[in-house]
């Protein structure tokens, strides 16, 4: 299972009695669980944000998933996939999430996210 960036800051906000994380934690299940290497700024962003040591938390996540690297196919099929995002009046989408959806494609995965700029993708678990 690919995981959104939500995902993993759901995860680690740890809200663990929450219906979100048992939705989440129903559809990650046993399987091995995978993220593309640009979360890691999204995610070092995050941690910025709230006072967290992104370090820590970066070296802890890397310990349960995979990091897909960056190649040129992800990263041209991401900005294809934005601008089609775009065309379907998705404003917000960001050629990061483009990437993002681009890398769960390369490695034949749905996305599992919490992102609502995300709702058009035929490939995405979207959790509300």
């Amino acid at each position: 299972m690919f995981l959104d960036t939500t995902i993993i800051i759901e995860i680690l906000e740890g809200r663990r009695a929450s219906i979100k994380i048992d939705k989440i934690l129903k559809h990650i299940k046993d399987e091995p669980l995978f993220i593309s290497v640009i979360q890691l700024a999204e995610l070092s962003d995050w941690c910025e944000n709230n006072k967290i040591d992104a370090f820590k938390r970066i070296t802890q996540i890397k310990e349960i998933v995979n990091v897909i690297p960056l190649n040129d196919r992800i990263c041209m099929d991401g900005a294809e996939i934005k601008h089609e995002m775009r065309k379907c009046g998705i404003d917000k989408f960001s050629l990061i999430d483009g990437i993002i959806l681009a890398s769960a494609r390369s490695i034949n995965q749905k996305l599992l996210t919490t992102d609502t700029d995300y709702r058009k993708a035929k490939d995405t678990i979207f959790i509300e």
